[in-house]
């Protein structure tokens, strides 16, 4: 296990019940769920301001998302079937998938989408059509880890918040195997709201937030 390392901290929506978190063209993207209240919301990446905002169906639960490109993110929802194609920018919904599963997480390696259903299973997804080609079993020492919620691909490993716990996996995607993993729990805000969010700057930080958490966290997770 690593100490991750605090850096700084930005305001968070405490109203926002947090499934997906991105950085991308300079901002901090986010997907918040509950039926009814789904949205999908550019912010900024300083002071966590919302800068613009998708108020999804009352209808679906949403959950993860990713970018595939600069002006097409991929968000899931939890129990819906669907998964919608985003215009980041008009904020619209262009399209969408069908997903066999329940969507919890996903992220992009930029060959295949990954996606998370709340198992231990991993599965390597088609960006054009959704399909899926292959999938791992997450493991750690050998024991199945169930709960893998909101991914990030993050230098060559996919990183994955553990729902009920404080803890962020880093996870090989040849084989499953939980190289490591950082544990937030003495850092993160005094709120039952759990870990869920994590963000890549692309140069060794990391910002992490959770549901209805009124701060995102800055972390250097180290390179060990």
């Amino acid at each position: 296990m690593s100490a991750p390392g605090v850096m700084g901290m930005i305001p968070h929506d405490p109203g926002a019940f947090t499934q997906g978190l991105e950085i991308r063209s300079g901002y901090l993207w986010e997907s918040t769920g509950i039926y009814g209240q789904s949205t999908f919301r550019k912010t900024d990446l300083e002071t966590g301001e919302i800068l613009g905002l998708l108020r999804l169906p009352e209808s679906v639960f949403a959950e993860g998302f990713t970018f595939l490109d600069d002006s097409t993110v991929c968000l899931l929802t939890w129990r819906e079937n669907i998964a919608f194609v985003l215009n980041p920018w008009t904020m619209e919904i262009e399209g969408e998938f069908y997903l066999n599963t329940e969507g919890w997480g996903i992220c992009y390696t930029g060959e295949y989408l990954v996606q998370s259903d709340g198992t231990a299973i991993l599965r390597f997804r088609d960006p054009g059509d959704f399909s899926v080609s292959d999938s791992i079993s997450v493991t750690l020492n050998g024991v199945p880890q169930f709960f893998l919620n909101e991914l990030e691909y993050f230098n060559g490993q996919i990183l994955a918040n553990q729902w009920r716990t404080s803890r962020i996996l880093f996870i090989n995607p040849e084989d499953g195997h939980v190289e490591r993993f950082i544990n937030l729990g003495n850092v993160a805000p005094v709120t039952t709201g759990v870990l869920n969010g994590v963000a890549s700057t692309g140069d060794g930080f990391l910002y992490c937030t959770g549901k209805n958490w009124p701060i995102t966290l800055i972390i250097d997770v180290g390179d060990d």
